[in-house]
């Protein structure tokens, strides 16, 4: 959801709204592994690694597209400023040379994870959650990360019937929205009806190609329905 949620800023240009999301989706990759340690290496696990090759590679071209869009809104014959910008945007020290003031102090080439949160959200959170969402909607009824969000809270609390609502209201909006019809299939899943979700998928491989979450998903269903038998 957090990939998702970056994605469409990046494509309404909304650059730092988008590197934010991704950093906290990187944070939920932090804390998965620091909550699976015994599993990182696994090959299970490649898919976690997987979308965090993805997010580095978006947030590097998003910062470069940033500088570059600075650059062009400037008129400059020394690039000098920019480098200094794309380096702090990065956290990466100034190139030596530059003036003292602007390096920044040396830094690990990844920042310190954070402390992983509680694997099971209280009741209390899920109430906040569900506030939030309810007063996001209360101000946009057609917001739709908020219907997102909606949906999974329904998921989580096994309201299909719910989720698939607010998914049906997506869907004839948006039919090939990648994020809803990942969704419906997860609850086509929940539900078991497992030929539904696999076909779901398939809309969501057909209309969004370079989306990998359908691909994943896939094959996940594959190992959930065929994997025990080998078929």
């Amino acid at each position: 959801m957090l990939i998702d949620t970056a994605a469409d800023y990046a494509e309404e240009g909304k650059i730092n709204e988008a590197v934010a999301e991704y950093r906290k989706a990187l944070a939920e990759l932090d804390r998965i592994e620091v909550e699976n340690p015994d599993r990182v290496g696994t090959t299970e696990f490649s898919t976690v690694n997987n979308k965090r090759a993805y997010i580095d590679a978006a947030v590097d071209s998003l910062l470069l597209k940033q500088a570059q869009q600075n650059a062009r809104a400037v008129a400059i014959t020394d690039t000098t400023e920019l480098e200094k910008r794309y380096a702090r945007l990065k956290g990466r020290d100034v190139p030596e040379g530059r003036p003292a003031e602007d390096r920044q102090p040396p830094a690990a080439a990844r920042p310190a994870a954070p402390e992983a949160p509680a694997p099971v959200r209280p009741a209390a959170a899920e109430s906040a959650e569900r506030a939030e969402i309810k007063a996001l909607l209360a101000a946009d009824p057609r917001d739709r990360r908020a219907r997102l969000r909606l949906v999974l809270a329904d998921l989580h609390d096994k309201d299909y019937a719910a989720a698939k609502l607010t998914l049906r209201e997506l869907l004839a909006e948006k039919p090939n929205d990648a994020a809803a019809l990942n969704m419906r299939a997860a609850v086509e899943t929940e539900e078991g009806d497992y030929k539904a979700a696999e076909r779901t998928l398939d809309q969501s491989i057909q209309s969004n190609p370079r989306s990998y979450y359908a691909y994943y998903n896939m094959a996940r269903l594959f190992i959930r329905t065929r994997g025990a038998s080998g078929k």
